[in-house]
């Protein structure tokens, strides 16, 4: 595409070009601001919207995109607990601490009876509306604090952000038919266990207790299923919140297992969609609705029963998984050849051998390997034992990059130099070395699953980074120990350009920083 040479603003010639859509150039930065106010802002875009038989509605990028580049920012249309949802403030969304004294109750909202922080939060905008439709039909919430119990999930929560979607349709007609807009999979959710329950329970609870008669029962469950389909988990460590969030525009991005994005929540829980990679231009953009460390058929079996969606991406299309082979097993008549799937696509297709084509009906594989799982799960994570154990048991039957293994790795890289008894400082020479080996291990799996500058390749290069730099200290010969210091500050650089959009790393950060720079000043000194 020719880069225009005419100022948008001013039809004077230009070269000012606008950084984010690049379709269009301006004089000056006074021209770029005018422009915006009437109306660049709504298309300043480096994505279009784009629909296919496969995908439905999706982004595609209408030019090159650069690692790093934030490509949307977004509000949330609605926010909310979750389905089921510990204990929290239906105002300020934070969890809500036990009280001070034991015999003490949640604040209670004077209205409504809901656990509130305390009066201020009566009077939040996400709650007042909320709280007027239950106080005018007297019904008091029954979610109290019990001292001497433990605090666990209330399902009385699941009305909740329903009911916020439902009363967008009287207070911002605009927002309820953005909402509206979405795919939902009504006809696949009515079948399942759980729409059979709303149907028995919610509907009668908004329609009998709440009052709101008019609503028919299906328009009700099709805003459930919206929200099922579309909405974003919405996390904010620092402050105590874990909650739901819908995002019409994010929602528009595509699931892929082998995704070209990533998403975070800011300070104000907006949602931000950075490239992970350099994406080209006309390349569909994509998020992971899964965990990459899984296996085909464990991935797809989780995005069919929560989104309702058969993924038919290239890693899903392809038997070996990239040459991964995640989820295969070795065969245990030839010894040698792995097990995978002879269609997965199809959930239900056999499974057979490489080598000697031996063949295994799918029940059977999934069977055991829910099992394997199952004791993975079930592992102490508080030593490293338990998971080098595991790998022992099962290093004839699974080979090294099949999932329950990598899992077991890269739990493991966590745990050495992370928990009592194996802090960095006194783990032995073998176990650093291990620590290290698992790191670069896992970083050559993540350049196939999740490459570029993923939250999985950061997490993976901070431990290697805080073990090289420990690994550096305990060496005598100078030569070496400046080489470990220096791949150290190249690894920090990565991540420091990985986490810059991560606020709660920054920390972190500036303490590995620290911790480095005061290496490298007495290797100098001793140099």
């Amino acid at each position: 595409m020719t880069t225009p040479t005419k100022c948008a603003y001013c039809q004077a010639h230009a070269t000012q070009l606008c950084a984010a859509c690049r379709n269009v150039v301006y004089c000056s930065r006074e021209h770029q601001k005018e422009h915006w106010k009437r109306g660049h802002k709504l298309e300043c875009k480096c994505y279009e919207l784009a629909s296919n038989e496969l995908l439905g509605r999706h982004l595609r990028a209408t030019r090159d995109i650069k690692m790093g580049e934030l490509i949307m920012r977004e509000a949330p249309l609605v926010l909310g607990p979750k389905v089921a949802s510990m204990p929290i403030c239906l105002g300020c969304h934070r969890n809500l601490l036990p009280p001070q004294k034991p015999a003490l109750n949640y604040y209670k909202c004077s209205a409504c009876s809901w656990p509130l922080c305390g009066p201020e939060c009566e009077r939040s905008a996400f709650h007042v509306d909320e709280c007027r439709l239950m106080a005018a039909s007297k019904f008091q919430s029954k979610i109290n604090y019990n001292p001497g119990q433990p605090v666990g999930k209330e399902s009385a929560y699941c009305v909740i952000m329903l009911l916020r979607c439902m009363q967008l349709k009287e207070s911002k007609p605009a927002a309820f038919a953005r909402l509206c807009e979405l795919e939902d999979h009504l006809k696949e959710r009515l079948e399942t266990p759980l729409y059979q329950v709303l149907r028995a329970n919610l509907i009668s609870f908004i329609k009998t207790v709440l009052g709101l008669r008019e609503w028919p029962d299906l328009d009700i469950l099709r805003i459930a299923a919206i929200l099922d389909t579309n909405a974003f988990e919405v996390r904010q460590a620092g402050d105590r919140i874990k909650v739901r969030g819908l995002f019409p525009g994010g929602a528009m991005f595509s699931h892929d297992c082998v995704p070209n994005m990533r998403h975070r929540f800011d300070d104000d829980m907006n949602i931000m969609f950075l490239a992970k990679r350099p994406i080209a231009k006309g390349e569909i953009l994509s998020i992971s609705y899964t965990q990459q460390l899984r296996s085909t058929i464990q991935r797809r079996l989780h995005l069919k029963q929560v989104k309702c969606f058969e993924c038919a991406c290239a890693r899903c299309a392809d038997p070996t998984e990239l040459g991964t082979y995640a989820g295969a097993h070795m065969c245990a008549k030839c010894k040698v050849g792995k097990f995978i799937s002879m269609d997965p696509l199809q959930n239900a297709a056999n499974w057979r051998c490489e080598v000697c084509n031996l063949i295994r009906p799918a029940k059977e594989y999934l069977i055991n390997d829910a099992k394997i799982e199952a004791e993975l799960e079930s592992l102490d994570k508080t030593t490293p034992q338990s998971f080098e154990d595991f790998l022992y048991r099962h290093r004839v039957e699974l080979h090294e990059t099949n999932t329950h293994i990598l899992q077991a790795k890269y739990a493991l890289t966590q745990i050495y130099g992370n928990v009592k008894g194996f802090g960095m400082d006194e783990l032995s020479d073998v176990s650093l070395k291990r620590k290290v080996e698992l790191c670069e291990e896992l970083l050559e799996i993540s350049n196939l699953f999740d490459s570029g500058w993923s939250i999985f390749r950061g997490n993976l290069l901070i431990a290697l980074e805080e073990a090289t730099v420990t690994q550096a200290m305990r060496l005598d010969e100078a030569s070496e120990c400046e080489a470990k210091l220096k791949k150290a500050a190249e690894i920090l650089e990565e991540i420091t350009n990985i986490m810059k959009h991560e606020p709660e790393m920054q920390q972190l950060l500036t303490e590995r920083k620290q911790i480095l720079d005061a290496a490298l000043e007495r290797f100098s000194n001793n140099a």
